[in-house]
């Protein structure tokens, strides 16, 4: 069954790819990695935890495909959905994944990316997700509020890992910030669809552990889930839950 639904998403992107009109906005230029999510170890580990058990992954803001390429090749089981605006980079990623069978690139922004999932792929709002949402950046309108409103307004349940977030108390990572937005748990909250429960969690380390960047922060919104994560072994002491 994932095998046919993995390839039923395949000819639905093919054929919006034919009639996409690409951006030529300019490219955020970073260099390609083997390894994704910053080659943050212990985030590498945290993603392990949460994803053995899903069927999917999406991903906004592709950039050239490192994150999304090491996911699909990691997790061969898993069908990796993403998206990017800008045409350069989206023909990098492309290139990128090109022998990657089990990722999905959309020449989108993440609005018209998920008014396609609502469209296309409505079956997705029932399964449960690992989100990866980085299109937030400098020179563009932030579609971070729109992506969490979207994901629980529509899904039942998600792990919703945010990039380049403020870690309160730990001023060793660095985050976005942009014409008086500040990527931030305060920045979203209200968009949250609160009928559901959820928790946050927050890294405590100050260690760096990657090789390719400086410490990056990140949030984790564990949403609508039946049980709270159980961290143990290298990650324990290392992800703290701050609601």
């Amino acid at each position: 069954m994932f095998i046919s639904a993995m390839n039923a998403i395949k000819r639905k992107v093919k054929r919006l790819s034919r009639s996409c009109s690409l951006s030529g906005d300019s490219v955020r230029r970073y260099d390609f990695l083997e390894v994704g999510f910053h080659g943050d170890q212990y985030l590498l580990q945290l993603v392990d935890l949460i994803i053995r058990n899903r069927s999917y992954f999406v991903e906004t803001g592709t950039n050239v495909g490192s994150t999304l390429a090491y996911v699909a090749r990691r997790y061969p089981h898993i069908h990796c959905l993403s998206c990017e605006p800008n045409s350069r980079a989206f023909q990098q990623a492309l290139k990128n994944t090109v022998n990657v069978p089990n990722a999905s690139i959309l020449n989108q922004t993440s609005q018209d990316f998920f008014r396609w999932i609502e469209t296309e792929c409505s079956y997705l709002f029932n399964q449960n997700i690992l989100f990866w949402l980085d299109a937030h950046g400098h020179g563009i309108k932030w579609p971070l509020k729109e992506e969490i409103s979207f994901i629980t307004g529509k899904f039942k349940r998600a792990y919703i890992l945010i990039d380049d977030f403020k870690v309160p108390g730990f001023s060793c990572f660095g985050y976005d910030q942009y014409k008086g937005q500040t990527c931030s748990f305060e920045y979203i909250k209200d968009v949250i669809n609160h009928k559901i429960s959820y928790k946050l969690y927050y890294p405590n380390y100050t260690r760096r552990t990657s090789k390719h960047h400086p410490l990056r922060g990140w949030g984790l919104i564990e949403y609508g889930q039946r049980s709270p994560l159980e961290l143990s072994g290298s990650l324990e002491g290392k992800v703290r839950p701050a609601l």
